[in-house]
């Protein structure tokens, strides 16, 4: 099955919360709320999400998935991992561990991202005695949910604490449409600093560092008791972004000799080099300025230069418009996000969410 994913369960965990009815505020971290829109992530953007087999229960996985496509449960028994803290945390030796005294030098940041927002005296005050290092949850989660993608044949979603805990060679390659998604997301978040840097720091209330369908998701969802409803209909407005993954691959598998694949993969990355300079905007028909001098002396002397203005131009456009066409569900997200404001607001008005713990990344 082609768009398979699988995401750690404290992003599950996370999610489930996150929908939580309740009365009053609770302060969350980076680190939450990126293990939250790894949910959102993997739902929208892949045909199929695996999780272990006890999240088969939630009535809102059901309501997500009504007709039990979406979702794969896989059952404990089958995996070595513990897939549950009441089983105990399990470590898979085989993991890059030679620097295991630097992540347990993290422990007190990482607990504090896990826990939501803790202080150095409360982190103290709680492991004085014995306790489980945050190191060892963080390879446990790691190890966990690299056997399920592997018994799976998953691709990866991974919240802020596990990334980089494996070396570069043990790094799954993204999908076509999640790496070009996180492309679109620096691009836009640059955009964001930039303007900020030059207006100031309350420029329209962005979030810092979350991920696009995430801030979407928060920002069309009217209360917890309806963002059902609306990541039901992101999943269906964004299933473009799940076509054009199998298009890419398509292509690549039809193109018989390594030349046609190079090719395939340069027009591609032409394309999508074309919609970032475009700032993924449609493209214009001649934008570039042509006065009626440079038309006359087109048809009187057609070796002249301004023939090739002309005619450049015209090529642009339609490399451009070529571009445009095969991106034009990422020119629409992007629009989608250019008119968002009051992110932070909306976070806590709506799913009693305060964002205290931020990692400055």
């Amino acid at each position: 099955m082609q768009g398979k994913v699988t995401i750690p369960f404290w992003s599950a965990d996370a999610f489930l919360y996150f929908l939580m009815p309740r009365d009053y505020i609770c302060e969350w971290s980076s680190e939450l709320v990126s293990r939250a829109s790894s949910f959102v992530d993997a739902y929208i953007l892949h045909d199929k999400v695996v999780l272990p087999e006890r999240y088969r229960r939630y009535k809102e996985l059901k309501e997500l998935d009504p007709e039990g496509s979406v979702f794969e449960f896989i059952p404990s028994s089958s995996l070595e991992h513990s897939d549950d803290l009441v089983k105990g945390v399990t470590l898979d030796l085989s993991l890059n561990m030679t620097d295991l005294e630097t992540l347990m030098q993290e422990d007190y940041k990482w607990f504090s991202q896990h826990d939501g927002n803790t202080t150095r005296e409360q982190y103290e005050c709680l492991f004085s005695s014995d306790g489980i290092p945050m190191a060892f949850l963080r390879l446990w989660q790691l190890g966990l949910v690299n056997e399920i993608s592997e018994k799976t044949k998953s691709s990866i979603i991974l919240p802020l604490s596990l990334q980089g805990l494996e070396d570069d060679k043990s790094k799954r390659k993204l999908p076509f449409h999640v790496n070009k998604l996180s492309d679109l997301d620096s691009h836009f978040q640059n955009s964001i600093k930039s303007i900020t840097a030059n207006v100031g720091d309350n420029f329209v209330d962005y979030l810092n560092n979350v991920p696009p369908l995430f801030t979407l998701f928060i920002d069309q969802a009217l209360s917890q008791e309806h963002a059902i409803e609306v990541l039901k209909k992101l999943r269906e407005d964004y299933s473009a972004l799940r076509s054009l993954s199998s298009q890419y691959k398509e292509s690549l598998e039809k193109a018989e000799s390594i030349r046609d694949k190079k090719d395939v993969v340069d027009d591609w990355n032409r394309s999508w080099d074309n919609m970032l300079n475009g700032d993924f905007r449609k493209p214009q028909l001649l934008r570039k300025k042509i006065s009626s001098s440079d038309v006359s002396k087109s048809i009187v002397k057609p070796e002249s230069a301004g023939l090739s203005t002309i005619i450049q131009a015209y090529l642009d456009y339609r490399e451009e418009k070529h571009s445009y066409k095969r991106f034009k569900i990422y020119s629409e997200l992007y629009n989608e996000l250019d008119g968002i404001s009051g992110s932070r607001k909306s976070l806590e008005s709506k799913f009693s969410v305060s964002l205290v713990n931020e990692l400055k990344l």
